[in-house]
């Protein structure tokens, strides 16, 4: 059996520790960001929070969003039927697809990854705040 909230954990560490020691700037907007992901994933869900990742334009928001959108889609294909491939977190339209035909089209799984993903969000919280 899998613990999935190591998986979250370690995931959320993954994602923290892309950030130097000495980059108080980006653990700020890593903070604001997984805030801001986390609510859309909590009020709308899986689609919609992949969508927000992709369209974030600031400097400092696209800078975070990269390692974030990446490791949160390798832990979304690690929990996927069939152990589905991990997508480039850098194409919007494979992730998009991925998340539609992959993840959307079993609900069991939906409803899965909305709850280690906002798991892991939470600690990439803490992390930042703890990292700033």
């Amino acid at each position: 059996m899998r613990n999935l909230d190591m998986s979250a954990a370690q995931t959320a560490q993954n994602i923290v520790g892309a950030l130097a020691p000495s980059e108080a700037k980006k653990a700020v907007a890593l903070d604001n960001l997984a805030t801001k992901a986390l609510g859309v994933l909590q009020e709308n869900g899986v689609y919609a929070a992949t969508l927000f990742l992709y369209s974030r334009t600031s400097a400092a928001d696209k800078q975070v969003a990269g390692p974030l959108r990446h490791q949160l889609l390798a832990l979304a294909a690690g929990l996927a039927p069939g152990g589905a491939p991990v997508v480039d977190g850098a194409d919007a339209a494979a992730a998009l697809k991925f998340v539609t035909e992959r993840l959307a089209g079993d609900l069991d799984t939906l409803l899965l990854v909305k709850q280690v993903w906002e798991q892991t969000l939470i600690y990439v919280r803490y992390g930042a705040k703890a990292q700033g």
